[in-house]
């Protein structure tokens, strides 16, 4: 018997699952995550091939709720939260919001340092995010746990709030509980436009779930030395989800990187009106092309509708406007042309808001 070996009793975890799908840019080829309003669970090097099949035989393939079990009652052990940073596919900062722990990625060096949290330049570039990894049995697939990764500010909140009244209404216990892990719709406001998006739910519903385990989950571990609380598993290892390396640049900026959430208070940030839109969001609602006949030079006219009802002409030479015909523009700038119309200069235009 090694003291401090034989006694210690860790839970191997069986797989992840993620809250979003990789998609592929139409306009790099490059691989970017979007988030779905299902839990998604696929062969990896987190879960091997049959604990991804035995998932969708139990919950098929686009599943929105989960029954579970979390093996402890100490939730700073099966739901830690930090603020984390990774470069090349290693932890290089953890901190709480006052101190952080930063490691030399090149000598492995460690050294406490302050934590500036919002004010970090590494947070601020989105290098930096809140994570939480939720660990938990479900019910169904026994001999471990499965690990959730979140950096959503809702979500978190949200999972945090349920688990103190789970707690507060079971004497201080949530350990072997039967619960629902379920993915809910919350709209949002994202750069002063409605968004709807999806967030952990968690839960002790009111009826008893009705599951047949092939067998229960272990609820107490029994050493020489009496009843030994287990290990978690290492849950610093980098998400893949929140830290995608193959990320396409064009959606470095975007809120609704994994968990695709807005990691911050949701709050309108430009007000009433939108930054670089002389007459706030426009409609596009026809297009005429017309060729100059003294020099051949051919001119798009666009017919626009603010939110007012007002109609405003506007002109483009450039080709890829003929496009837009039913779009909203929401970010534009405007010169004035010769022909008596404003030029359209740049643009950018507001995305399918209900698709996450």
């Amino acid at each position: 018997m090694i003291k401090g070996l034989t006694d210690r009793i860790k839970i191997a975890r069986l797989g992840k699952i993620h809250l979003g799908e990789k998609k592929t840019s139409e306009k790099s080829g490059n691989l970017y995550p979007s988030a779905t309003d299902y839990f998604v669970v696929h062969e990896d090097a987190n879960t091997p091939k049959e604990i991804a099949e035995k998932f969708h035989e139990i919950y098929g393939n686009r599943p929105k709720e989960l029954n579970i079990m979390f093996p402890l009652d100490d939730p700073e052990k099966f739901f830690p939260q930090w603020l984390k940073r990774y470069a090349g596919g290693t932890l290089v900062c953890k901190g709480d919001g006052e101190k952080a722990v930063e490691t030399d990625p090149k000598t492995g060096e460690k050294k406490e340092i302050a934590c500036l949290y919002k004010n970090c330049p590494y947070y601020q570039k989105k290098q930096c995010k809140e994570v939480g990894n939720l660990q938990f049995y479900i019910a169904e697939i026994p001999g471990g746990v499965f690990q959730v990764d979140t950096s959503s500010y809702n979500s978190i909140l949200e999972v945090n709030t349920a688990i103190k009244l789970i707690k507060f209404q079971n004497n201080g216990h949530i350990a072997n509980i039967p619960l629902k892990l379920t993915l809910r719709p919350m709209q949002v406001t994202v750069n002063g436009y409605p968004k709807t998006i999806y967030v952990l739910n968690l839960y002790k519903p009111l009826q008893k779930i009705n599951i047949k385990p092939e067998k229960e989950p272990v609820k107490k571990f029994v050493t020489e030395k009496g009843i030994a609380e287990p290990e978690l598993p290492y849950s610093d290892d980098v998400p893949e989800d929140l830290f995608p390396p193959d990320v396409d640049n064009e959606f470095e900026d975007m809120e609704d990187l994994p968990d695709f959430e807005p990691v911050d208070n949701i709050d309108d940030p430009f007000g009433e009106t939108t930054a670089n839109a002389k007459y706030g969001q426009l409609e596009v609602t026809a297009i005429k092309t017309l060729k100059k006949n003294d020099t051949g030079e051919i001119f798009h006219f666009l017919t626009c509708i603010d939110d007012k009802g007002e109609k405003h002409s506007i002109t483009s030479q450039d080709d890829t406007v003929k496009q837009l015909t039913g779009k909203t523009l929401i970010e534009y700038e405007l010169e004035p042309a010769d022909n008596h119309f404003e030029k359209l200069v740049s643009y950018k235009v507001l995305e399918n808001v209900q698709e996450v």
